[in-house]
């Protein structure tokens, strides 16, 4: 998983069509998020809560501001410390 900054840009006129899926999730404190991964590249916006992720063998704090990015393929997991409201865009891999 990587933090990122809003610091970093990002061309979005390189894009001229961007396979993806996109949503919004609640989680409840309490609530475990098991092990696994997926094909795409996910970005994930935390817009409030607390949550404790284990990705790629690191573990972090996550909290309403941060962004993360977990390359396809990398293990992870998480538990939810305070409830949680997220967005999500996976990104398919061309």
């Amino acid at each position: 998983m990587e933090r990122l900054t809003m610091s970093e840009s990002v061309n979005v006129g390189e894009f001229t069509a961007l396979p993806a899926r996109v949503g919004v999730l609640s989680f409840a404190a309490g609530t475990v998020l098991p092990q696994g991964s997926h094909d795409q590249d996910e970005i994930s916006f935390i817009h409030s809560g607390v949550l404790r992720a284990i990705s790629g063998g690191q573990t972090y704090t996550l909290r309403g501001g941060d962004v993360t990015l977990i390359p396809a393929g990398e293990v992870h997991e998480a538990e939810v410390l305070e409830d949680v409201t997220l967005s999500y865009v996976l990104l398919a891999k061309p």
